[in-house]
């Protein structure tokens, strides 16, 4: 059985090697992306103020953002991580400061790198073959990882850091080290493989929401401002992150939604949301992260899991560490096995073809 794993493991492993090594370069550049936008405050200092000044300050900025930028289809309000007002659509993004001025500008394009290296990560430019190539080869490396550390089990010997960086190029040396990181970051790759598979494959169902909901007090028909007041009123802990314009507007009605960040088991950001019908003021649904179904949270978190997108900082940095850890393992991996399976065993056979020529 062990002899069979271990086939499994090597022979799918270097197939599968081949993927993870495009799949984890390009997230390590679309992870280190993200990490840049948040270390750029755009020359910004996020004020800390009393939670009912803020409250209304968010409340304004996000009226104004509305009003002014008609064609945004939503606004991104200061916090810690990005403490300035971000009017975006499709078409790019317009940055504010508190007190409205424009601070940069922003137009997306389709042929941009970052575009380019996201669908390729997601179906390596190949539309739904590739998709569905790349969930496939996550499950298989789910699996692959899983033999791994069961093989490791067998024949543990304890946890030695001296083997975690190889000291030399001899198989021995990278094998170990391919152990050790495994060892070590087997979690987050885990977490990867899994909801990267679930992205394509996870089940999804349609929201389903409690017909007890709290009532709106003091919201105006056709005020933003007002709403957005009264709306934080519900949550009066939570943080407002963001204002979004519905997608496809419905004749008679205008529901936007407020998204909150509060406190989830995942850590979730934006996780909690108020949606409100701008026409008649009236709440539509407040749903907490907590709230939902469970496969509902599935749903919701893997993605975010995946990319760290809606992440604490310190997680998308772990992310992107154990991309380049990953790279470096997979590489390993596939020097080592190309040199015994293919380099060796012909050197072998020449010797061998040699050897005999010699002999006759």
């Amino acid at each position: 059985m062990t002899k069979i794993l271990k086939l499994v493991h090597n022979w799918v492993g270097f197939f599968i090697s081949l993927i993870m090594l495009v799949v984890l370069t390009t997230g390590v550049y679309l992870g280190g992306a993200d990490l840049l936008k948040r270390m750029d405050n755009k020359g910004q200092v996020f004020a800390e103020i009393s939670k009912n000044l803020d409250h209304e300050l968010k409340a304004e900025l996000a009226s104004k953002a509305l009003d002014q930028y008609p064609d945004a289809s939503g606004v991104k309000l200061p916090t810690k991580m990005y403490p300035y007002v971000d009017a975006h659509s499709r078409q790019g993004s317009v940055f504010l400061d508190t007190e409205f001025n424009e601070i940069e500008t922003l137009v997306k394009s389709k042929d941009s790198l970052q575009s380019w290296m996201f669908w390729f990560h997601r179906n390596f430019q190949l539309g739904d073959v590739g998709k569905h190539a790349n969930a496939i080869s996550a499950i298989l490396a789910t699996v692959i990882m899983f033999i791994g550390l069961y093989l490791w089990w067998l024949i543990r010997n304890g946890f030695r850091w001296k083997h975690t960086l190889p000291k030399n190029s001899k198989n021995s040396a990278l094998i170990k080290s391919h152990i050790q990181l495994g060892l070590i970051f087997s979690i987050p790759m885990l977490i990867m493989a899994i909801s990267g598979a679930y992205i394509t494959y996870g089940v999804r169902t349609a929201a389903s929401f409690d017909e007890n909901q709290p009532k709106l007090s003091q919201a105006l028909a056709n005020d933003w401002e007002s709403q957005i007041l009264a709306a934080q009123k519900i949550w009066p802990e939570s943080e407002l992150v963001s204002v979004s314009k519905p997608r496809k507007p419905v004749e008679g009605s205008y529901i936007y939604s407020l998204n909150f960040n509060g406190a989830n088991p995942v850590g979730l950001l934006q996780a909690d949301t108020i949606q409100i019908d701008l026409l008649s003021g009236k709440l539509v649904t407040a749903q907490t992260f907590s709230q939902r179904s469970f496969t509902r949270q599935l749903s919701y978190s893997a993605r975010f899991l995946h990319d760290g997108a809606r992440m604490p900082t310190w997680y998308l940095l772990m992310l992107v560490i154990s991309s380049i850890v990953g790279t470096a393992m997979v590489s390993f991996a596939l020097l080592t096995f190309v040199r015994k399976e293919f380099l060796e065993r012909r050197a072998k056979k020449v010797r061998k073809e040699t050897a005999v020529t010699a002999s006759s």
